[in-house]
């Protein structure tokens, strides 16, 4: 009786071993926002999202002041998109596309001194979750 136990205790660790290997994502580095996370195209539309709907309750600057860069610098991007995919517009919250919002980011990126790079910032906040915000 013992012969068999031992053996199917081994086979049910192996078994956990193998399933949480397959089950782990693969790790992966958090860059900041100074590795150009987004691409100019997607910060130009990001402007346009902004100067249409968002500059009616934002003025122009009010996400340059050191007031806004302190509350966000060192805060991860998916809770940037999180906030204001879920806050924005004042009266009408979460009524963009998730890319419009991501283009936004964007754009308050580029505003604060972030480059732009080759890829867009996705509209996904687990992706956005390995990005955090570095402002000049």
């Amino acid at each position: 009786m013992i012969r068999l136990v031992i053996p199917a205790a081994v086979l049910v660790l192996c078994g956990a071993i193998v399933s949480n290997a397959a089950q782990a994502p693969p790790p992966q580095k958090v860059v900041t926002t100074a590795a150009g996370v987004y691409s100019a195209a997607q910060a130009k539309r990001g402007e346009e999202v902004y100067y249409s709907i968002c500059v009616s309750c934002h003025p122009k600057g009010t996400y340059t002041t050191p007031q806004f860069r302190e509350k966000w610098t060192g805060h991860l991007v998916s809770e940037l998109f999180t906030f204001v995919s879920t806050q924005m517009p004042k009266e009408q919250p979460g009524t963009l596309e998730q890319q419009d919002y991501a283009d936004v980011i964007a754009y308050l990126l580029k505003i604060n001194g972030a480059p732009a790079g080759k890829s867009e910032l996705p509209p996904d906040v687990k992706a956005l979750k390995w990005i955090r915000i570095a402002m000049q």
